[in-house]
C-alpha cells in the first residue's frame, strides 16, 4: 500500500510541489484518489467474471494469468517508476502511467482470445505500477506533514472500498451488461484524474542525478516469471520445458544478486536482508499475500464453476470478506498500542489458516462460503507492514514499502 510520506518509492526526494490552495488541493486529492482506487479495483473486479471471461474465449489454462501478470508487471515496473519521477517529475510519469493503463483497459475490453487479453493486462500493470506509488508521491508534496496522517488513513480507506466494491461491481456488470464493459468502466474516471491533475498541480522539477536499475528489474520479471510459468503451465508443458523454465528463472534470480550488488542504486537493496526480522517478516507477508490472493482469485470460479451459483454469489462473497479488512486494520492497530507486533502477526496468521480451514472442508453443495470470510479477511498485513518498516532504516525505508 503506498505510503504518503513525500518523496516517491525510490528516494527521499523533498516536496518539489508548489502547494496549491486549500481547493486545489482537495481537487487533486480527489484525483490521486480516483487514480489509485481506478488501479486497485483492478485486482479484485476481475476475478468475478473470470468464467464468463473463459466460456466466451476459451482458454481456461490462462486464466490464473489474469490476475497473475497484472501483479507481477505492476511490482516490477514500481522502483522504475520511482526513479523517473526524481528525474522528470510527478505529473508527466503520473500521466504516462494513466495513459498506459487506460489503453491496456480499452485493450483488455477488445481482446479476442485469452492470450491477448492476458498480453494486454500486462500492459495495464505496467501503467498501474505507476498510478499508486506516484499518486501517493503527489500527495506527500502538496500535503504538510502534519496533515499527512489524515491523508493517509483516505488513501488506505480506498483500498477497503476497491476490494468491498469490486467483486460485486464486476458481477453486476457481467450480469447485465457484459464483461468486456468491467474493464471500460474505468476510461471516464481515469481521464477525470489527468485532467485534475493537470489543472491544479503545478510542479516545479528539481531534476537529481539517479541511475535507474533497468537490469535489476528485467532480471527481476524473468526469474520470477519463468518459474510462475512452469507452475501454471505445468500441466501442458512437457519436463525439458519445466526444467528450462526453472532453470532460467534460477539464472537470472542468480544475475539479479550479483547486478544488485555492483549497481550504484540497487531495485532491491541487499542491506535489507541481513536484518533478520526484515526477512522472516518479508516472508510472512508473502505467505499471506499468496495465500489470500489464491482465494480471492480461485474462489469466485469454485462457486460459479463447481456449485453452479451466479456470478453475483461470488462478488458478494469476495465482497463479504473485504468487508472485515478495515475493522481488522483498526483493531489490529489497537492491539498492538497495547501489546506487539508479533501479537497482532500471530494472530492474523492463525485467523487466516481458521479461514482457509473452513474452504478445505468445503463442498459444492456446502453452504459454509461466508463462514471463512471472516477468519481470512482478519488476517491483515498491517502488523507485519508496520514492524518491517519500524526494522528497516530510514534511507532504506521507502524501497522496502515499494517491495512489499
Amino acid at each position: 500500500m503506498p505510503d504518503v510520506s513525500g518523496g516517491n518509492p525510490g528516494s527521499g526526494l523533498p516536496d518539489s510541489a508548489d502547494r496549491p490552495n486549500e481547493s486545489g488541493r482537495r481537487a487533486i486529492l480527489w484525483a490521486c484518489l480516483i487514480a489509485t482506487c481506478m488501479a486497485a479495483i483492478e485486482s479484485t473486479i476481475v476475478a468475478t467474471i473470470v468464467p464468463t471471461i473463459v466460456s466466451d474465449l476459451g482458454g481456461f489454462n490462462l486464466f490464473t494469468w489474469v490476475f497473475a501478470i497484472y501483479v507481477l508487471t505492476q511490482a516490477v515496473s514500481i522502483p522504475v517508476y520511482g526513479r523517473l519521477a526524481d528525474l522528470y517529475g510527478r505529473k508527466p510519469v503520473f500521466f504516462f502511467g494513466v495513459c498506459l493503463f487506460l489503453t491496456g483497459t480499452v485493450l483488455c475490453g477488445l481482446a479476442p482470445g485469452m492470450p491477448s487479453l492476458v498480453l494486454f493486462r500486462a500492459v495495464q500493470g505496467i501503467g498501474a505500477g505507476a498510478i499508486q506509488p506516484i499518486a501517493a508521491t503527489i500527495l506527500g508534496d502538496v500535503y504538510k506533514p502534519s496533515e499527512r496522517g489524515r491523508v493517509q488513513g483516505l488513501v488506505s480507506s480506498v483500498f477497503g472500498v476497491s476490494a468491498v466494491a469490486g467483486p460485486s461491481l464486476g458481477a453486476f456488470l457481467v450480469q447485465h451488461i457484459g464483461w468486456r464493459a468491467v474493464f471500460w468502466v474505468n476510461i471516464p474516471f481515469g481521464i477525470a484524474a489527468i485532467v485534475m491533475i493537470g489543472i491544479f498541480l503545478r510542479e516545479k522539477v528539481e531534476r537529481h542525478s539517479h541511475r535507474i536499475d533497468w537490469a535489476g528489474s528485467v532480471l527481476l520479471l524473468v526469474g520470477v516469471g519463468c518459474p510462475m510459468l512452469a507452475l501454471v503451465q505445468g500441466g501442458t508443458l512437457g519436463s525439458a520445458a519445466i526444467l528450462g523454465l526453472i532453470s532460467v528463472g534460477v539464472l537470472a534470480l542468480g544475475a539479479l544478486y550479483l547486478n544488485e550488488r555492483s549497481v550504484s542504486e540497487p531495485m532491491l537493496p541487499l542491506e535489507l536482508w541481513r536484518n533478520r526480522v526484515i526477512v522472516v517478516g518479508s516472508l510472512g507477508n508473502f505467505t499471506s499475500g499468496a495465500m489470500m490472493l489464491g482465494v480471492s482469485a480461485f474462489l469466485p470460479t469454485y462457486i460459479q464453476g463447481a456449485m453452479g451459483r451466479e456470478a453475483l454469489v461470488g462478488g458478494l462473497v469476495l465482497g463479504a470478506m473485504s468487508m472485515t479488512w478495515a475493522p481488522a486494520s483498526f483493531l489490529a492497530g489497537r492491539i498492538m498500542g497495547r501489546t506487539s507486533y508479533r501479537t497482532v502477526a500471530i494472530l492474523g496468521a492463525l485467523s487466516l489458516v481458521a479461514g482457509c480451514g473452513i474452504l478445505l472442508a468445503l463442498t459444492p453443495a456446502g453452504r459454509g462460503v461466508l463462514a471463512a470470510a471472516v477468519p481470512i479477511w482478519l488476517a491483515t498485513h498491517r502488523a507485519v507492514e508496520d514492524l518491517l518498516g519500524e526494522a528497516s532504516p530510514d534511507r532504506l525505508r521507502a524501497d522496502l514499502m515499494a517491495l512489499l
